[in-house]
């Protein structure tokens, strides 16, 4: 038999190690990089993103690189730290060699095509509203209707609440301590009152009960509270409360159970930060409310938390995305009328360490089966979609959707920081209107503002400038914006 070269020998010996080790450092990648969350494809972002910005997070979290906790507020290093492992999960070899997959396996960049070109918005009526006292940069941290009592309740990054009648007439302002993100109407006003407005860990955010314009302390020593809804959940005739405690690298998501003379228990019903927003209802029909919760940090999910009495919960993930996906927003609608609830799912928070334009970012619908199993049926790219609602604006008996990008694509379609799809016999066809460029919208309100039974809409701005173009950033200075009217024009 012929014997072969040595030197092939030598070539054949180490592609087998080469690929020996490049099938390792997947293997670590895939392991430990889906033991927190759904595992993030190299695909979902450039070598540059990993390496730079995403990898070195990473590493800090499974504890390999600890001096990162130096990057933060000293006054968070005490909660932080409760949330990083004892020991690294991973030795200095391990990492190396997941670094290695990623910067092997990601992409020089993305490709996001230009945004498509959409029709000019006819339906509503754009209307930019300066409010009294704004400054040339508004910054808006809270936006909400209360159609009973015909109030509009908007607050800020200087903490203040202001209450406006539908034609923006002040009625009355607080000074509190920290801005309110989120306010629950009934049976009486409570505000989740966020402590401070950046990421950060420390529990100074609180519940207040708002009366006669005074507020009461409810419950204290939240972390970062982003959304809060009453309901009684054991059927006691007291009210109890699930908060969406947001945070930053800790939080949770608790029900706060009433026990009486101002005593409230928690509840977890998930140990996980990023809680953005839930929805309250008896989705099995057996008496309960349950809690659909948003979950954006991380492990970022749509759970059903099913009440079985007691403050007992059965948790059943229904969705759950990359961790890179930037899940922002949600609602439940029964798109296709078949009787079971839908999802309507935005993601696009662009705030934290990968901030390209990301072709994944976008607003979807999610078709439920009737066993709670869900597909996606439509996707619309959208750069940095942060909030979607779903209702019939034109009263024709379907769907549409009323969508906003806080990180749109400023450099190519400004515009398309709003955009309102128009429900066609099944087709989702988008509008927009160029007086959406005069601001930088965060947070979206429907409400029948001129009492001509259609829903409008609102926005209010927080007018960050980072990653913002010099002109447009001088258009909001010379013409501040706080809230952008869109009048429902069909009746």
């Amino acid at each position: 038999m012929q014997k072969l070269p040595l030197f092939i020998i030598a070539i054949s010996l180490a592609l087998t190690g080469c690929i020996s080790e490049a099938r390792r450092e997947e293997r670590l990648a895939r392991t430990y990089c889906s033991s927190c969350h759904q595992f993030p494809e190299p695909s979902l972002l450039d070598k540059k993103t990993w390496k730079d910005k995403v990898l070195p997070e990473m590493a800090f979290r499974m504890g390999v690189v600890p001096s990162q906790l130096f990057n933060l507020p000293e006054s968070d290093y005490p909660f932080v730290l409760k949330t990083l492992p004892p020991s690294p999960m991973v030795s200095p070899s391990e990492w190396e060699a997941i670094v290695k997959y990623f910067e092997r396996e990601a992409p020089d960049s993305l490709l996001v095509n230009p945004p498509a070109p959409t029709a000019h918005l006819n339906q509503f009526t754009a209307e930019a509203i300066t409010l009294p006292g704004t400054n040339r940069f508004p910054l808006f941290s809270l936006l909400q209707a209360d159609s009973l009592n015909k109030k509009i309740f908007t607050s800020n990054r200087s903490s203040w609440l202001h209450q406006w009648d539908y034609s923006f007439r002040p009625i009355d302002s607080i000074q509190l301590s920290s801005p309110v993100s989120s306010i629950s109407l009934a049976p009486e006003l409570v505000l989740a009152s966020m402590g401070i407005m950046d990421p950060n860990d420390q529990p100074q955010g609180s519940l207040l009960k708002l009366q006669n314009g005074k507020t009461e302390l409810l419950i204290d020593s939240l972390k970062r509270p982003v959304f809060v809804v009453a309901t009684d959940f054991n059927k006691d005739n007291r009210t109890d409360y699930v908060v969406c405690n947001f945070g930053n690298y800790g939080g949770d998501l608790v029900v706060l159970e009433n026990q009486g003379n101002k005593k409230y228990k928690r509840h977890v019903l998930s140990p996980l930060p990023g809680a953005r927003k839930v929805i309250v209802r008896d989705f099995n029909n057996d008496g309960l409310p349950d809690v659909l919760a948003l979950l954006t940090q991380g492990d970022e999910q749509i759970s059903l938390f099913t009440n079985g009495g007691n403050f007992r919960f059965k948790i059943n993930t229904l969705l759950r995305f990359p961790s890179v996906y930037g899940s922002s927003y949600f609602e439940v609608v029964d798109f296709n009328q078949d009787g079971h609830f839908d999802i309507l799912y935005a993601n696009g928070d662009n705030a934290d360490y990968s901030t390209i334009l990301k072709p994944y970012h976008g607003v979807r619908i999610f078709l439920n089966d009737g066993k709670n199993q869900f597909s996606e049926s439509w996707f619309h790219s959208m750069p940095g979609c942060s909030w979607a609602v779903a209702r019939d604006f034109d009263a024709d008996g379907d769907v549409d959707i009323a969508a906003l990008s806080f990180f749109p694509d400023f450099t190519r379609a400004p515009e398309q920081s709003f955009i309102y799809f128009e429900n066609q016999d099944g087709k989702l066809t988008p509008y927009t209107t160029p007086l959406a460029k005069q601001g930088r919208w965060l947070v979206m309100e429907t409400l029948d503002i001129d009492q001509d039974n259609d829903e409008d809409i609102l926005l209010g701005a927080l007018n960050f400038n980072d990653g913002v173009p010099a002109p447009i950033v001088e258009s909001w200075k010379a013409n501040p914006v706080s809230i952008l009217l869109l009048r429902n024009n069909k009746n």
